[in-house]
């Protein structure tokens, strides 16, 4: 019997000026939200914490609300199954940012950029979720904690 744990990943949700902090990785030509898996003993605070201040140059978090929590399923990678928390936040850091490397990943391949929060591209995974979060950002963002269920790419 193969072992399966369930992953708890943390993406944070950043919109200052109209835009949207992502990261972009150059080899397979797509964007995502920022963050990473929760590590044994954390809070979600202090992921978030660690996972902005470890991508974004050292950048504070400022915590504001869960949006959204979202299945996802990979089986056919490593029998992939994940949690994620899409949380709404703030840093304090905006234009320094853009194109900051990710300093874990060695091959530059992974960099920070700001998205129109009104014009997202559709390889910004996942992308259903992506099209949620733009029309709640213009309602104000009403709900919190929603269940999204399975939204894959």
């Amino acid at each position: 019997m193969e072992d399966h744990k369930i992953n708890i990943r943390l993406r944070m949700v950043i919109i200052k000026n109209g835009k949207l902090l992502v990261q972009y990785r150059t080899d397979h030509n797509y964007y995502f939200y920022v963050g990473g898996h929760l590590e044994w003993g954390e809070t979600i605070l202090e992921g978030c914490k660690r996972e902005i201040s470890e991508e974004c140059d050292g950048a504070e978090f400022e915590f504001k609300k869960i949006l959204y929590i979202r299945d996802f399923l990979f089986p056919e990678r490593e029998n992939e199954h994940s949690v994620e928390f899409f949380i709404l936040g703030d840093i304090d850091k905006f234009e320094e940012l853009e194109h900051h490397l990710d300093p874990q990943h060695s091959k530059n391949d992974i960099w920070c950029t700001w998205l129109d929060i009104n014009n997202l591209p559709k390889n910004l995974f996942p992308h259903p979720l992506s099209l949620k979060l733009s029309e709640d950002y213009k309602n104000g963002f009403t709900k919190e904690g929603e269940y999204v269920g399975r939204m894959d790419k």
